[in-house]
């Protein structure tokens, strides 16, 4: 293969990379946090985290609860937004591991 070649099939494989990797985004706790601030905390005080009858076991269910509140508000949060706030109540409240 010549060195043309090469480089056209290097260039491919790391636009393939770049595209796969750009759906596995880090979670953004400080965009989490500032809708949080801007759509949920007009409702919810610190209390409403700390009600023992109504705690989440894991990050999954407050990626559940996240999603039905969003849904119940009408947000149309994209799955990055809500992960973003999943990280930053994780974060700052629940400190559940991966």
């Amino acid at each position: 293969m010549t060195m043309t070649g090469l480089l056209k099939h290097a260039a491919i494989a790391a636009s393939f990379t770049a595209a796969c990797c750009a759906h596995a985004q880090v979670p953004d706790a400080a965009r989490g946090q500032a809708l949080y601030e801007n759509h949920c905390q007009v409702c919810h005080t610190s209390k409403v985290h700390a009600r023992v009858n109504r705690l989440p076991v894991s990050r999954a269910e407050i990626r559940d609860i996240v999603e039905k509140w969003q849904a119940q508000q009408k947000l149309a949060w994209r799955d990055s937004e809500v992960d973003d706030v999943v990280a930053y109540l994780n974060q700052t409240i629940y400190r559940f591991q991966r």
